[in-house]
């Protein structure tokens, strides 16, 4: 394992949450000379900076990654949002709020370290989760998942309307990936119309999986297309935060969505490899009151590269056809 180094540039409140919640020893840094220095020093190193304090920042001089702590809880969203949009280099954000619970807080960074450090596939489930995968390469079949979705959650004594809240996210997901990234990819010359029926072949069949653990439950997406671009996705939420959730007709008529999936999510990780795969693991609170279901962190893991390692982990079972079928995830020792 990778020794790396947790640098805080915070105010007093936030340097102490995560000092409290980080799996590593913090360093606080009071300056960007500080912040550059102590990065210089340290092999492995991750930054979290106030969002207020990144126009201090200049990331020429930095080569660490650097996520932003979005203090003002009223406006979590939108200022992620406005984080990623003014700072092309950012790709994580974590609001403040979320650090005030030290165990799951403490839980959630060391999977995130563990990924930005060591590579590693992003786990969606514990040894007290339970989910189903399956894939998916018609649009008109799509209807039967849903179905079987809510089945599922309701045996599982998910309240209806989180329920329903995951169905949506999930329904937009399913129709980014069978129309948007197809065409976005150069796979379909033009834009298909939503209105139409799409017929993927197998091996361009998307990945869907769902599930419960403790008080969390989440949708993934994985298509083999890896066509979403950072600077896109960045600029529909903009526009999404500033005018409103709109149609945009650059890609079909298609309604946007993704303003909707990040408002419901409490977490959204996004990894994209070019050309490869899109991965999008959106998580929903299942407790109830404005804070719990406020978003607690945004992560993009965005790469040119043709591969990484973890990609090679992510294995289906060769012995079953998955195809609109499903079957049990579990979790490997």
């Amino acid at each position: 394992m990778k020794p790396y180094s947790v640098i805080v540039l915070a105010g007093a409140d936030s340097a102490k949450a995560l000092g409290a919640a980080s799996p590593r020893p913090c360093v606080r840094v009071h300056s960007h000379a500080e912040l550059v220095a102590q990065s210089a020093i340290r092999r492995f190193a991750i930054a979290f900076v106030d969002a207020e304090l990144l126009p201090q920042i200049d990331s020429r001089q930095l080569r660490l990654p650097v996520v932003a702590i979005i203090t003002e809880s009223a406006r979590q969203l939108p200022g992620a949002v406005e984080a990623l949009a003014a700072y092309p280099w950012l790709s994580h954000t974590l609001a403040a709020s979320a650090l005030a619970n030290a165990p799951a807080a403490r839980e959630y960074l060391a999977q995130f370290l563990d990924r930005v450090f060591q590579g590693a596939e992003h786990r969606v489930l514990g040894a007290s989760g339970i989910g189903r995968i399956a894939m998916l390469a018609s649009a008109n079949r799509r209807e039967e998942r849903f179905l079987r979705m809510r089945e599922f959650f309701a045996r599982h004594k998910l309240s209806d309307r989180t329920a329903t809240s995951v169905l949506e996210v999930a329904e937009e997901l399913v129709m980014n990936a069978l129309y948007d990234a197809p065409f976005e990819a150069g796979y379909f010359k033009t834009a298909v119309p939503r209105s139409e029926n799409i017929e993927l072949p197998q091996e361009h069949a998307c990945e869907i999986s769902y599930g419960i653990e403790r008080d969390e439950v989440f949708v993934r997406l994985r298509d083999t297309f890896g066509a979403l671009a950072r600077s896109r996705l960045v600029e529909v939420l903009a526009r999404c935060s500033t005018t409103g959730v709109a149609l945009d007709e650059t890609r079909g008529g298609a309604g946007l969505g993704l303003w909707r999936i990040f408002s419901a999510a409490s977490t959204v990780s996004i990894t994209v490899i070019e050309g490869q795969v899109t991965d999008i693991i959106v998580s929903m609170s299942t407790q109830r009151g404005r804070q719990a279901k406020a978003l607690r962190a945004i992560d993009l893991f965005f790469t040119p590269r043709p591969a990484v390692d973890w990609l090679d982990s992510v294995v289906l079972p060769n012995d079953l056809d998955l195809l609109d079928q499903s079957v049990t995830l579990i979790v490997r020792a």
